[in-house]
């Protein structure tokens, strides 16, 4: 089953390094774009353009992407006025079915590798996709805290953080980097980042050697 999977005919065999890339665009305009700063806009292109984007290339599978879809439409409608304009419902579920969707998206890209019957390049690609996707999600979740409590991150100056500046505080923390230009502020703000600080050290130090480990055992064996 995994192996036919990865070799169906006329889908992209260097999938997750396109998804990659496409993340690395996105990352690096998110980050360094000085205009465009909404926060609403780009916490919909993050948490549901993105995600989407990712799935439509990593897999192939009908059952995933009905799901993936059905996931993102229920989001923007959940999300209403916080991403639409509209605002068919008053509960505020909106925000954690686009954090939920954002780690369904990690979970597909992570279970495609797991699937995958050799360890090549472009699924060790699949594996830094992974983590990057995680990196998003986590940006999401502090695009959520941000908008629900103004000032739970403060930028420099002490200014309320705007969504680029999470998302390079996401990755700062994913990198264990640290530089401090960006401070959660808010209990829930800290929790979260204690806890994308713990998933970065296991995902380094446990996947990515082991599948880095694995890659380099097939190739000695070729």
């Amino acid at each position: 089953m995994a192996r036919h999977y990865a070799t169906r005919v006329g889908f992209p065999k260097a999938r997750f390094t396109v998804v990659l890339v496409l993340q690395f665009v996105v990352l690096f305009w998110l980050v360094a774009s000085e205009g465009g700063r909404d926060m609403k806009s780009l916490l919909g292109l993050t948490s549901i353009v993105l995600p989407l984007s990712a799935i439509a290339i990593a897999t192939d599978r009908k059952h995933e992407r009905r799901t993936a879809f059905a996931l993102a439409v229920v989001a923007v409608v959940a999300n209403g006025g916080w991403l639409t304009g509209v605002r068919p419902f008053s509960a505020e579920i909106g925000p954690g079915l686009s954090v939920l969707f954002s780690a369904y998206t990690t979970w597909l890209l992570m279970a495609g590798v797991i699937r995958s019957p050799r360890i090549t390049g472009d699924v060790l690609a699949g594996a830094l996709a992974s983590f990057m996707m995680a990196g998003m999600a986590f940006a999401v979740v502090y695009g959520v805290i941000e908008a629900r409590v103004p000032g739970a991150f403060a930028a420099p100056g002490l200014e309320p953080a705007a969504f680029p500046d999470l998302v390079y505080f996401s990755f700062v923390t994913l990198l264990t980097i640290g530089f401090g230009d960006v401070t959660p502020v808010a209990p829930l703000a800290r929790a979260v980042v204690l806890f994308e600080g713990l998933f970065s050290v296991i995902f380094t130090t446990i996947v990515m050697a082991s599948l880095v480990a694995g890659y380099l055992r097939h190739r000695s064996q070729d």
